[in-house]
């Protein structure tokens, strides 16, 4: 809709922040960008700005996208890693920086950009290969957080997640879950529930960040080869990968990709956007697999990062709400596997939610409601007022949807 992409453009400055202004023990080189204009998202956060910069990038703020990308490169060199927010330190978030800066080597066809940020791909890389390394090779999400911290995040986040435990020991188990989810930036679903615990994050091979790890790969590879470097660890890492998470990761039975529990020797029991992933970053091109998992996930008016279950406990990323990134991913698999229509369709939900809410409301805000079109609303916190990657993902999908209207006029 004509005013919601007027509405972004006259808006996407009032996101953009003078490092001077950044809360928090750090202070970027350059100006940095936040999901909201004022409220609690007035932060650098780390996956956030992947989806923001589809929309800079669309609507001319090429020196912004290149600021984010410096920013993101200032804190890898400094802490090894991304960090979920500057404000947040002790985790990362999914590693989303390596496919930042294809995108922009691709937008811009420039390849200093690739010679530029190369030497920081490489060094959050080997952050996740060091320290979050899990069983039968592949990678999980954690924290870097002491004991304190812990005891502090299960302080304040305990009763938003419905558990708790009696002892010290209980309590840390019961935070380093949390941290790991809150570092996987789906937080929280029930995709780790077991009979143990609702977040049982510890007993799950996580398949989010191995389908995010072999696209980091797969992108390094294709920048190196172009600036004719070897394209090793990473060729190699991501054939193995592959093979892994076909392995263990994906139910035969079911023929689609899950999170496994190896303690209990089973498959998640709760399907998630996360199922869709393996088809967006080109480790499966299955379509009745896609297929399958869409027509669990897909309601009248969008998309949810995990069905409705009845009777159960919903958290944020849940039913029923609709959130612009696992939508984005979802549609970037769709058109991966030349599913057009259904792509089309996806696209089409999402932006008319963002459009008939900002009729009512003059805004745009953070989710909306899948089954109902109306602003999602959740259990853990008010839904705020947000730009970010609601406007990212609007703007990239509202050009999507002229590029396939022109191609089939």
């Amino acid at each position: 809709m004509k005013e919601v992409r007027e509405y972004i453009a006259n808006n996407w400055a009032k996101t953009f922040h003078a490092p001077k202004e950044m809360r928090g023990n750090f202070v970027v080189p350059k100006y940095y960008v936040s999901p909201s204009i004022g409220g609690m998202y007035i932060d650098l956060y780390y996956w956030d700005v992947y989806f923001i910069n589809l929309g800079l990038m669309i609507d001319g703020h090429d020196e912004q996208v290149e600021n984010n990308l410096d920013n993101m490169a200032y804190f890898i060199d400094t802490l090894g890693y991304m960090p979920n927010a500057n404000t947040l330190a002790d985790r990362s978030q999914p590693p989303l920086f390596c496919s930042a800066v294809y995108d922009y080597y691709v937008h811009k066809g420039d390849v200093s950009i690739i010679k530029k940020y190369m030497p920081y791909i490489f060094k959050e890389y080997e952050f996740w290969q060091t320290q979050r390394k899990a069983k039968f090779g592949l990678n999980n999400f954690s924290t870097n957080a002491d004991d304190k911290l812990k005891m502090l995040n299960y302080e304040g986040l305990s009763d938003r997640v419905l558990e708790k435990a009696d002892t010290r020991e209980g309590q840390l188990a019961i935070a380093q879950d949390i941290m790991a989810i809150a570092e996987s930036g789906l937080d929280f679903n029930m995709r780790f529930r077991t009979k143990r615990s609702k977040i049982d994050a510890s007993s799950f091979l996580h398949l989010d960040l191995n389908c995010f790890l072999y696209e980091m790969e797969c992108k390094a590879i294709k920048m190196l080869e172009i600036i004719g470097e070897s394209p090793e660890p990473f060729l190699s890492n991501a054939e193995r990968r592959k093979g892994l998470i076909e392995r263990y990761l994906y139910d035969k039975e079911q023929g689609i990709y899950l999170d496994y529990n190896f303690v209990d020797d089973k498959f998640s029991e709760i399907v998630s956007a996360i199922s869709i992933y393996p088809y967006a970053y080109g480790i499966s091109a299955d379509v009745k697999g896609l297929k399958k998992v869409l027509s669990i996930l897909e309601y009248e008016n969008g998309v949810t990062p995990t069905p409705y279950r009845g009777e159960d406990v919903y958290y944020q990323w849940d039913y029923p709400c609709m959130w612009p990134a696992a939508t984005c991913i979802i549609y970037k698999a769709l058109k991966r596997l030349g599913l057009y229509d259904d792509a089309k369709r996806i696209a089409e939900k999402y932006n008319r939610a963002v459009d008939n809410n900002f009729i009512k409301t003059g805004r745009l805000w953070e989710k909306y409601d899948a089954v109902t079109g109306e602003i999602g609303q959740s259990a853990e916190y008010d839904t705020p007022e947000m730009m970010g990657w609601t406007a990212g993902v609007y703007v990239y999908f509202d050009e999507e949807l002229k590029r396939l209207k022109d191609e089939n006029s």
